[in-house]
């Protein structure tokens, strides 16, 4: 059902327009920030709803049929949304749940186990109360069709959060914004236009998805569905031309398509027999690659595709998340050899005639999950020190550790590299290791640290604690702080690292400002003003998605200075050595651009 905001009285119009009401007592007091430097901190929602908000700086499309309302010249919010606001505004890092009881049909409660807090809500009261002490609200909650609504000043106040009004726009978050700075004026219409779009997102059974663009042509594939049954069609376009579809044999399938010298690799099934085949981009001709026996696209899906020395290997993986598991094979004279198995890989690499995997079984034990494989007699030995978890990126806080598989794998000179800490050690956070692959002694390089690169002589990785990027020989000596400031993406492409920094509070979806810092030089160019969602470095340039306020596509030239390509919401893109392929998120079609 679509969303719809009430229109607002004249009433609240007119406070709304320039005026600010802080809901902290010493706002005077707080250092303010204007609306540009603080947009990716707050969830901005318009009067005039639309379905879209921005929300830790980016635009999104707001579920749920949700109402706000205007008493008297009180802006009222659903419980629900206000808890979802407050959870948004604070980057996800705890939650508010809205808690109601049936026999208790006019009190509802606003609860975060993180923060150790509730707020109990009575409709017609002015009373709320704040882990059970009372608070005086200047407006009662309310039910409006049937729905408990919440004074959004007051809730908000009482979830910590900040409410301004700023000319037909509503900014929630933690940071106090300068609505007379000359900065936030000059950003406030193109954050209005944005929000007030009416466009919808394209119908997920009309939308393409790219796949890469070889010369002039585009290639894709679209869905169709019929009988509860998902058929995948390919298709090209070239530049200027109008599609064609590309017929192929048999039922087939992009899900996990893959591009390897300008060769489509998919699967198909005919007569009930699935092989995987590729597509040559130049010729626009088909071959089978191998036969997959005991396996149909139903039973799983495919992990991976790749080639490691001129040679192709798949990764299929059986049955669900929970209990199924995988196995890498090698294709050989068209059909599949089994390599090795594992309950999920997180990564292989091959040196010699050996390959060395990393694998993550979360729901059993977890450690000594380093291997390798001898490919010509295929004996599997365990590496490493015994009760070590390697691969595994181990995070922890004062009341909980999370875990997130790390792909960073590296054999060089005789020794293995890889993330790695000790299990039984509860305050053992992970680190990158050299494994001596003679003896599998092993030696700590870094201190805490996630995601790592390994280039050259040298090991760069992100420190933990701090997010900045650091370096250390390959012996864990003459460490060196490269980037001092927390970074949130990052690649090393060329002997250059691209990486984006801010102080975007969301943990989801983190985004900042682009930056390229050259490792021979030392120095470092800003390649955006405006906060990346997502960006791409190859052949054809460098390229950056923004969803905020100045959305788009762009483009950095080589002075640095970047240009945006396409005024629109990207839904999705890829980077091909033709340029970007894209598709928008409110209409229909894909484009290219270079």
């Amino acid at each position: 059902m679509r969303k719809q905001l009430l229109v607002l009285s004249l009433t609240c119009l007119t406070l709304a327009s320039g005026a600010a009401l802080p809901i902290h007592a010493a706002a005077d007091s707080v250092t303010k920030k204007p609306l540009n430097e603080a947009f990716d901190q707050l969830v901005v929602v318009p009067y005039d709803y639309q379905n879209k908000l921005f929300v830790n700086g980016q635009l999104t499309d707001y579920m749920g049929d949700y109402q706000m309302a205007n008493r008297n010249g009180r802006v009222l919010v659903p419980i629900r949304l206000m808890g979802n606001l407050a959870t948004q505004a604070s980057g996800y890092s705890s939650t508010w749940e809205a808690v109601w009881q049936p026999e208790h049909p006019n009190d509802v409660i606003l609860k975060n186990s993180n923060l150790r807090k509730t707020v109990k809500f009575t409709v017609g009261s002015k009373t709320m109360l704040v882990n059970n002490e009372p608070q005086t609200m200047d407006v009662a909650p309310q039910k409006i069709n049937g729905r408990i609504m919440l004074p959004l000043r007051s809730a908000a106040e009482a979830l910590d959060k900040r409410i301004d009004w700023f000319d037909g726009l509503i900014l929630i978050g933690d940071v106090a914004v300068d609505l007379k700075s000359q900065q936030t004026a000059a950003i406030k219409d193109q954050i209005k236009s944005i929000l007030s779009d009416r466009r919808k997102s394209v119908d997920y059974q009309k939308a393409v998805n790219p796949l890469t663009k070889f010369g002039s042509s585009v290639y894709y594939y679209k869905r169709t569905y019929k009988d509860n049954t998902e058929t995948q069609e390919l298709y090209r376009k070239d530049d200027g031309k109008k599609e064609t579809r590309i017929p192929l044999q048999g039922r087939v399938s992009f899900d996990y398509a893959k591009i390897i010298d300008n060769e489509l690799y998919y699967l198909s099934n005919i007569n009930n027999k699935t092989e995987l085949d590729a597509f040559a981009l130049g010729s626009n001709k088909t071959r089978k690659v191998s036969a997959i026996d005991e396996w149909n696209l139903g039973d799983g899906w495919v992990s991976d595709i790749r080639k490691i020395d001129q040679e192709l290997y798949i990764n299929l993986h059986y049955g669900d998340l929970t209990m199924g598991s995988e196995t890498l094979y090698k294709v050989d004279h068209g059909a599949l050899e089994e390599v090795s198995s594992a309950k999920n890989y997180i990564n292989y690499v091959k040196a010699g005639n050996v390959l060395y995997q990393t694998d993550f079984h979360p729901m059993i034990e977890g450690t000594d999950n380093l291997y390798q494989i001898d490919l010509n007699t295929g004996k599997e030995t365990r590496l490493g020190t015994k009760g070590f978890t390697y691969g595994v990126h181990r995070i922890l806080t004062d009341t909980s550790a999370s875990y997130g598989y790390n792909q960073s794998l590296y054999v060089q000179g005789g020794s293995l590299y890889v993330l790695g800490y000790l299990d039984s050690d509860v305050k053992d956070v992970s680190a990158v290791y050299k494994i001596n692959l003679t003896d599998q002694s092993q030696v700590k390089l870094t201190g805490p640290a996630g995601d790592f690169w390994l280039s050259g002589n040298y090991i760069y990785y992100i420190d933990s604690v701090s997010g900045y990027l650091k370096r250390v020989d390959l012996n864990g000596g003459g460490s060196k702080t490269v980037v001092a400031r927390k970074l949130l993406q990052l690649q090393l492409v060329n002997g250059s690292v691209y990486c984006t920094s801010g102080e975007n509070v969301n943990k989801i979806a983190p985004i900042g400002k682009l930056y390229r810092y050259d490792i021979a030089t030392g120095k470092e160019v800003k390649l955006s003003g405006n906060s990346v969602k997502s960006f791409y470095v190859g052949a054809a340039g460098i390229y950056f998605v923004s969803r905020g306020y100045d959305l788009g596509l762009y483009k950095v030239g080589a002075n640095g200075q970047s240009t945006r390509l396409v005024k629109d919401s990207i839904d999705s893109a890829i980077l091909t050595d033709a340029g970007m392929v894209y598709t928008l998120k409110y209409q229909e079609g894909i484009y290219s651009v270079k």
